[in-house]
């Protein structure tokens, strides 16, 4: 396969994970963390991120870490660390009029906030030169 069709399938693949992070993970909110339908939402929100860094991976790996890589995965990364961010704060926010779950809430929090924890490492290690 070619380098241009391997950029766009990891193109896709990061927005397709980008929307299942911000569109599946603020339903854990109002699940109890002991059903099963709070474990399968919870595994594709584990899978959009797999497709997410996945992306980075395979661009990075593709072009060997060259200036235009390195670039396009900080722009991947910043995006991360953006819905992941907004992904927290809607999640440890209180929500006055609607039910939510604390224990949920506070799970898919936490979630969040190691999902831009590991665009924050990634990020400097993209510019910190190899040994």
């Amino acid at each position: 396969m070619s380098y241009i069709l391997w950029t766009f399938a990891s193109i896709l693949a990061y927005i397709g994970g980008l929307i299942i992070i911000l569109r599946v993970t603020p339903r854990l909110l109002y699940l109890r963390y002991d059903e099963g339908m709070f474990m399968g939402i919870a595994a594709l929100c584990i899978f959009g991120a797999l497709l997410v860094f996945g992306a980075i991976a395979v661009t990075f790996g593709l072009f060997n870490g060259n200036f235009g890589a390195r670039f396009l995965d900080f722009l991947f990364l910043a995006g991360i660390l953006i819905a992941a961010g907004r992904t927290a704060l809607y999640s440890f926010r209180p929500h006055y009029g609607v039910r939510t779950l604390r224990s949920s809430s506070y799970a898919a929090g936490f979630y969040s906030l190691a999902l831009a924890l590991v665009a924050l490492v990634y990020i400097a290690q993209l510019f910190v030169p190899a040994r």
